[in-house]
């Protein structure tokens, strides 16, 4: 036998040669068509993540131009692939994140006159302001039909270029019912990376204040004309301005929309500016508004073009009258000039006296406030007596509610003798905001419309009797409680009216010592006559409060601009939340968590079933700490159980419930 004739090894050979061609061809096919096809669902599934992230920050930015205060939010821009042992991974795909401008920038509404006379003299025609969308654009290898998400004009939306068409993923806040409300968005954001990027929207402007408007001319409609990457047609479609009765949503050239309003108002003007990324200043003083004038001083606070106090603004007054003729703003934009005595008569009707507001180009705005001048309680030099506000305020809920629909101040008499608090007046500056009741079926501290206590102890109440869904009407004029005697006050258009009842009397506030004013509820007329769904939050709500005094033989008043403030520690309410319900023979087995919502800690959480027939079994366990979850076990036999209840009790007393009814 020879050995060239020997074949044995061939099949060895081939085979393997084989082998390793599948291995090759199988991994290219990998490569090709599974690893993309793997990549395009990460890419998908962090498309759906990402759109949350985007949510949060719309939210983000609207709740910073509510509350005042920023609400860092986290955006997961990229994404990354899984290892792979045996193909590879394109590079991890990153998305950006910017602020971008329109072509025309400017948000604007027009016809509009405010209906206080101060801020009227600078809101009367159109309001204006500039300002940007947020966009993200993802770069993902695989996933490209992914469209790119825009925040504009109060919505976040999903563009598709190649449909040229929007899907909208939340609903605008432009206009909800009489309420407008307009957000700028400053500032410069450009960032690209594979991570995520924390935003933090700054306040340059906010929160924002509410200004009553009308119509300048009754026979025209209110336009409000918003830059948007989002056509009138998708906005009439996909949001609640559709169909509405007396607003029509139009396109206005590229990128732009109209929405008209002829429901005829008043309406509730809300702007604010939001920061994103590197942040503008804070606007400057615009104009000048009066806040309360007496025979002895006057204060005026300034404002800039979002209507929001500035801090630090030189205001002027080159009367003869003026103590000291140049005063700052403090924090809360306001100053107070005091008046004096100059020797020459006082003319009937008062004089009148000129106030500028120095703005950043140096030039002054002027502002003419007519101050009735009395002769023998005017300021001599720089000193004299006064009722002054003292310290902030505070807001309360009075009828268990859980919306703090009260607030309170601190007056302290700085005369040298004593005052007796005879009325207190009340007008908020937002014109819808037009009830007022304790919806509580007793009287006193908390429980009636007016209460004034003074240091000493000396205390009265002053309460409106209303029954079942009767209201005090304050109206555009506002009210006045007296403390005197009994009024005949008006209710809610159309329930007639009721007499007052006063318990105590006028209160003696002795020289140096402070009283404290307290004034709740607040409400909004509304059609349904359904009193939870018009009570007010009064925090941060503007409000006129004129307190009347008499002092010896001669009276006097002090008008006060009061804006709800913060909440005591102890008045914040827990929570509760029933996560499962479950009904078995002859028994309810309810599960539920609770927290303290930031406040004391918790005392105890109920678990009860209510029957049809209104009758209401349960138990109760003690919980502590911040958070707690139960679980219950109620004797109850189906068909008659109509529903569960969980309630929460925290240490300082405060409730919550979460019910679950069976259909």
């Amino acid at each position: 036998m020879r050995f060239r004739d020997d074949t044995r090894g061939v099949t060895v050979q081939v085979g393997a040669v084989l082998l390793f061609a599948t291995i090759i061809i199988a991994l290219a096919v990998y490569q090709a068509t599974v690893v993309p096809a793997q990549n395009a669902d990460v890419e998908y599934k962090h498309s759906q993540q990402v759109q949350d992230d985007l949510v949060q920050l719309r939210n983000s930015v609207l709740g910073t131009a509510s509350a005042g205060d920023a609400r860092p939010v986290s955006v997961t821009l990229g994404t990354t692939y899984p290892s792979r042992v045996f193909s590879i991974n394109p590079p991890s795909p990153a998305g950006r994140l910017a602020t971008e401008t329109y072509a025309d920038s400017t948000i604007r509404v027009s016809n509009v006159a405010a209906t206080n006379a101060e801020t009227r003299d600078y809101l009367n025609g159109t309001w204006t302001a500039t300002t940007k969308y947020i966009s993200y654009t993802p770069g993902y290898n695989e996933f490209q039909t992914a469209p790119t998400t825009r925040y504009t004009a109060t919505l976040l939306a999903d563009y598709y270029a190649d449909e040229g068409s929007s899907v909208l993923q939340t609903d605008q806040v432009l206009v909800r019912g009489d309420t407008i409300t307009l957000v700028s968005v400053a500032g410069s954001l450009d960032t690209a990376q594979a991570g995520a990027v924390a935003v933090s929207p700054a306040a340059v402007s906010a929160p924002h204040k509410r200004v009553q408007v009308e119509p300048k001319d009754a026979a025209q409609p209110v336009t409000v004309s918003v830059p948007t990457t989002v056509s009138a047609a998708t906005l009439r479609s996909q949001t609640g301005l559709g169909g509405r009765d007396g607003v029509s949503v139009v396109d206005a050239g590229p990128n732009r929309v109209n929405i008209t309003l002829e429901t005829g108002g008043p309406y509730t003007l809300q702007t604010a500016r939001v920061g994103v990324g590197e942040t503008p200043p804070s606007p400057g003083p615009r104009y000048l508004t009066l806040v309360g004038n007496d025979s002895d001083q006057v204060t005026v606070a300034a404002r800039d073009a979002f209507n929001n106090p500035v801090a630090g603004a030189s205001v002027v007054s080159r009367s003869e009258r003026v103590a000291k003729a140049v005063q700052t703003t403090g924090e809360d934009g306001r100053a107070t000039f005091a008046l004096r005595d100059d020797g020459r008569p006082v003319t009937g009707g008062g004089e009148r006296v000129s106030f500028e507001l120095v703005n950043a180009s140096g030039t002054t705005a002027e502002r003419f406030v007519n101050v009735t001048v009395d002769q023998e309680t005017i300021v001599s030099g720089d000193g004299g007596g006064d009722l002054v506000r003292v310290g902030g305020s505070t807001v309360f809920d009075m009828n268990d509610d859980r919306v703090t629909g009260g607030f309170n101040f601190t007056v302290r008499n700085e005369f040298s003798d004593a005052v007796t608090i005879t009325d207190v007046s009340v007008l908020p500056e937002d014109g819808s905001i037009d009830l007022l009741s304790d919806d509580v079926r007793s009287e006193g501290r908390r429980a009636s419309e007016l209460y004034v206590e003074a240091e000493d102890g000396n205390q009265t109440f002053v309460d409106v009797p209303t029954r079942g869904e009767q209201y005090a009407y304050l109206g555009p004029r506002g009210m006045t409680l007296s403390t005197e005697r009994t009024r005949t006050e008006r209710t809610k258009p159309g329930q007639g009216r009721r007499s007052s009842t006063v318990v105590g009397g006028p209160v003696d506030v002795s020289p140096g010592e402070e009283a404290t004013v307290e004034i709740g509820e607040f409400y909004r007329s509304n059609n349904n006559n359904d009193r939870s769904l018009d009570a007010v939050d009064i925090t941060d709500e503007d409000v006129r409060v004129l307190v009347s005094y008499r002092r010896g033989s001669t009276s006097g008043s002090r008008e006060f601009a009061v804006t709800g403030g913060y909440k005591p520690s102890g008045e914040n309410f827990p929570e509760v939340t029933i996560t499962d319900v479950s009904r078995g023979f002859g028994q309810v087995n309810v599960e539920g968590t609770a927290n303290a919502n930031g406040d004391s800690d918790l005392s105890t959480i109920s678990g009860e079933i209510v029957y049809a027939s209104g009758l209401v079994r349960g138990e109760t366990k003690s919980a502590a700490g911040e958070s707690a979850a139960k679980q219950f076990t109620i004797p109850g036999f189906g068909p008659r159980v109509v529903a569960v209840r969980m309630t929460v009790t925290d240490a300082d007393g405060n409730t919550a419930s979460d019910i679950v009814t069976f259909i």
